[in-house]
């Protein structure tokens, strides 16, 4: 194995087989797993919404659109592996951008750990149709773990193939669902009320429904740290990072107008109430696809964790490169030219964190709040890199670079306003245990990512000072449009 030196420019390191647009786009629109949001998202917010679920996503799409408009400004001048964490460094400052690095992958670690033992608990009850086997949860959780790593590990090209390929079988599955329900007119007819304002929901419902929404979403950015292993960076990726997010809003709305005409505009109650809806409506409109949807899932959560490892294992091992991590996590395989060592330090944690939290408590309550915790981490990478860019704007018009301010300072704008919502969402007070906790242990999750920074800082000192030219890589470092200003 050899490790990243210094000296040497990105391109030597990790492959350099290019990727095209599809291939970079695929990994955002595979994170986000449209299918597994749909599946396990849509009746929660039909009984907090009614039957106004599609006009939710809708909003929601429009709304986190403006996030991805500044990720995509970014990545237009600075194509890094390094992805947000570069990002923020160039604007805000690399201890900033150091402990945001920590709370975001640290909050990645704890979400994914939720959805492992989620899976792996799915597994066991609908293909394995629960053996009487000590540990078969965590066993097959840590067996899906290792199955959704190897591509990663094998090689970019392979890894983004097999994304295509189970991602196309869910976006296939789902539109031939939608079409036929319909076309089929539903249970009772189609009707333009999934587009209105929900009327008859609190307040406080509706805006746990646009949490929901806004946090389905998640994972759009997967784009952004393959940009150094993509052709015409500054072109594709931008794409890639705002396609994601309007691809699969559409899907989002489609799909859910699809289910909520199944079960009828007038009874969201048996729809919110049924544990697999899909499945109910299949068997109504499409019993040939009834049998699929369990595999429909599989494939979605899949082809998610495939995209969400191959774009975290960028991110560290660019961090690693810049300093910021141990160098170890640097390391390329030789033989696939891959950072696998960061792969693998991503990937065991998560699995540790949803195994153990099986010795607590049972996994559907495990994954739902270690799920809702962990994501806090990534809204706060979103909302400082929509600050960040606001800062770049001031920072480039200083330096006699002048960029929209529609792009540059609206957007973002927009883009914290619509964040406010999950926050809310998951830290509202109020809520029973163990979600009562979550404000709490969101301080603690900030406190870690400043306590890393305060002890980097004391024991390699140099390495902050470093981490700006270090985290960007050659192309980025070669169209610097300040290359002289480091944070």
């Amino acid at each position: 194995m050899t490790r990243f030196d210094e000296g040497a420019p990105l391109a030597g390191t990790l492959s350099s087989k290019k990727l095209g647009l599809l291939g970079v786009l695929m990994p955002g629109l595979a994170q986000i797993a449209p299918a597994f949001n749909l599946f396990f998202t849509t009746g929660v917010m039909a009984s907090l919404a009614g039957a106004s679920v599609p006009l939710v996503f809708l909003i929601s799409m429009v709304g986190m659109v403006a996030t991805g408009l500044s990720l995509a400004q970014f990545a237009s001048i600075y194509p890094s592996a390094g992805s947000f964490v570069t990002y923020i460094t160039r604007s805000i400052g690399p201890k900033v951008a150091t402990a945001v690095g920590v709370i975001a992958l640290v909050g990645y670690m704890i979400a994914f750990g939720g959805i492992y033992v989620f899976v792996g608990s799915y597994i066991v009850q609908n293909v394995l149709n629960n053996p009487d086997i000590p540990g078969i949860t965590q066993i097959v959780t840590v067996v899906f773990g290792i199955i959704v790593t190897l591509p990663v590990i094998v090689g970019l090209q392979f890894g983004i193939r097999a994304t295509i390929v189970l991602y196309v079988f869910e976006v296939v599955v789902l539109l031939a669902f939608g079409i036929a329900v319909i076309a089929r007119g539903g249970a009772q007819g189609l009707s333009a009320k999934p587009f209105t304002w929900p009327t008859g929901a609190g307040a406080s419902d509706i805006f746990v429904a646009f949490s929901l929404a806004v946090l389905a979403f998640g994972g759009f950015e997967a784009s952004a740290p393959l940009a150094e292993e993509t052709r015409n960076p500054r072109r594709n990726v931008p794409i890639a990072v705002v396609g994601s997010v309007v691809i699969s809003g559409l899907i989002y709305v489609f799909g859910s107008y699809a289910i909520v005409t199944a079960f009828g505009v007038g009874n969201m109650g048996t729809f919110a109430a049924d544990p697999n809806p899909f499945y109910t409506a299949s068997k109504t409109f499409v019993p040939f696809l009834a049998p699929v949807i369990t595999w429909v899932f599989l494939s979605s959560v899949t082809s998610s964790y495939v995209a969400a490892n191959t774009q975290t294992s960028r991110v560290i091992f660019a961090g690693a490169r810049g300093g910021l991590w141990p160098r170890t996590l640097a390391t390329i395989s030789p033989r696939f030219r891959t950072p696998w060592v960061a792969a693998v330090a991503f990937v065991a944690p998560s699995l540790a964190i949803g195994v153990i939290s099986t010795a607590f408590t049972d996994p559907a309550t495990a994954s739902g709040f270690l799920g809702t915790f962990g994501i806090l981490g990534l809204i706060i990478m979103y909302v400082v890199a929509n600050i960040a860019l606001i800062v770049q704007f001031v920072k480039l018009r200083r330096g006699g670079i002048r960029k929209n301010p529609l792009l540059w300072v609206l957007s973002p704008v927009i883009g914290l306003i619509v964040l406010a919502i999950p926050i809310w969402g998951d830290l509202r007070p109020g809520q029973a245990a163990p979600y009562n906790a979550l404000p709490w242990l969101t301080v603690g999750l900030v406190a870690l990512g400043v306590l890393y920074v305060v002890v980097l800082s004391i024991v390699r000192p140099n390495a902050l000072a470093q981490a700006p030219a270090l985290l960007e890589g050659a192309d980025a470092l070669q169209g610097d449009p300040l290359p002289d200003v480091h944070a």
